[in-house]
């Protein structure tokens, strides 16, 4: 059944909660370790102290770190989906890849029906996923330190962390920048739980068809959906 006969539910409420836990932890990543890369946001140190920032930088990695771990005993399926999602790459995939250009032009490029997750989400999902877990690791070294790692792994780490962190702050525009301008209704999926469920039949047909076999919607709720919302 659709939530407010307009909705379909698509995220757990604490899986959304850890999304944006973590997406403001690492902000605060790159926010605080700018005064190492550029003079212009130097003036930080003046205002808090490099042992504040560096304190800060410290916590909000443990943050960063813990709120996926933490996210599996709070928001276990949403994350088992997101990861089962991700390794379902496949040939509807690559075409939406493909044609992704053409509809950010503004044109229908008539995508193929689409999962939980469409080919750009995924592949989103895979770089981030990676690029964390490089950050994390790195990360641990640069913390370490030379007085418990050698002095040559700490010093690899250096430039192995600072590329992924902008690689990841690049992609994260990217991702801020589809989701809240290109597809607005996307967005709602991490503020409550649920999107439209025209959106959903046209961004996701391949999920909301599961959803209809399973008996969790119909498909007459989808279609009178789609027409209210096309009024």
């Amino acid at each position: 059944m659709l939530i407010n006969k307009k909705f379909v539910p698509r995220h757990q409420k604490t899986f959304a909660l850890c999304h944006w836990v973590n997406a403001f932890a690492f902000f605060m990543l790159f926010l605080t370790a700018l005064p190492l890369y550029a003079d212009t946001f130097r003036f930080m140190y003046d205002i808090f102290g490099d042992k504040t920032l560096m304190y800060a930088h410290r916590v909000f990695g443990v943050i960063f770190i813990a709120t996926p771990i933490i996210g599996f005993f709070i928001a276990r399926e949403g994350y088992l989906t997101m990861i089962k999602e991700v390794f379902r790459f496949g040939a509807k995939d690559m075409e939406f890849m493909q044609k992704f250009p053409i509809e950010l032009m503004g044109k229908d490029p008539h995508m193929p029906p689409q999962g939980f997750y469409n080919g750009g989400e995924k592949m989103n999902i895979a770089l981030q996923l990676a690029l964390a877990l490089v950050i994390a690791i790195s990360g641990v070294i640069l913390w370490m330190g030379d007085s418990i790692l050698p002095a040559t792994i700490t010093a690899l780490a250096i430039p192995v962390h600072s590329i992924a962190a902008v690689v990841c702050f690049a992609a994260a525009l990217g991702h801020i920048y589809l989701a809240a301008g290109v597809n607005p209704d996307s967005l709602h999926g991490m503020k409550d739980g649920t999107i439209k469920a025209s959106y959903a039949a046209h961004h996701h047909g391949a999920w909301v068809n599961e959803l209809i076999a399973q008996g969790v919607v119909t498909r007459e709720e989808i279609e009178q959906a789609e027409k209210e919302d096309h009024h």
